[in-house]
């Protein structure tokens, strides 16, 4: 067991590196790509599928790559809109949260139409959209009828009221969308 953590740690070292890069340019932020990396290492260490001799760099890739795109296909938070003059983020569930939890995702959503209503059109469109049901900002080009450049300019004024807002209920991080979508 000794030799094999030896192994693994001249791995990391060696190709960590190349690893953590492929996976900061597909992922877009940093920290998504150090929990992949942190994952690709465990899942090769765990498995017995690696022959020795291979290319230990290839198969560190191929798990990288097939972690990434699984992590991409999750499903994410979609907010149904019951008009479009209205959203109110009612059927986002909670279960499973403590009822502190829910009480503070309710007053969220609360606050978040709130910052939504005064928001002029063109932004609230576009963060809907774009941020809340994770459409393409091409997609939210067509659907709005405003060029690209305007739609990235509405999202980043509408993400940075939101911010401004809500900054209370926010992580650390702010609010942010997978880059691959773009």
């Amino acid at each position: 067991m000794g030799q094999d953590m030896l192994f693994w740690r001249s791995a990391y070292r060696s190709h960590g590196p190349a690893v953590m890069s492929f996976l900061v340019r597909r992922m877009g932020r940093r920290e998504d790509a150090e929990d992949l990396l942190q994952e690709t290492f465990v899942r090769a260490i765990g498995s017995d599928s690696f022959a020795e001799g291979g290319n230990l760099r290839a198969y560190l890739m191929r798990i990288a790559h097939n972690l990434m795109v699984n992590r991409l296909r999750r499903p994410r938070l979609v907010v149904p809109v019951e008009t479009e003059e209205e959203a109110t983020f009612e059927g986002v569930a909670s279960h499973g949260a403590s009822p502190e939890q829910a009480a503070a995702w309710s007053d969220f959503r609360g606050r978040l139409a709130g910052v939504l209503a005064a928001m002029s059109e063109a932004h609230r469109r576009a963060f809907e959209l774009g941020v809340l049901e994770g459409r393409p900002y091409a997609e939210v080009a067509e659907l709005t009828g405003s060029s690209l450049s305007q739609v990235k300019i509405n999202i980043f004024r509408a993400r940075k009221r939101v911010v401004e807002e809500l900054r209370e209920h926010l992580p650390p991080a702010g609010i942010s969308t997978p880059r691959s979508t773009r």
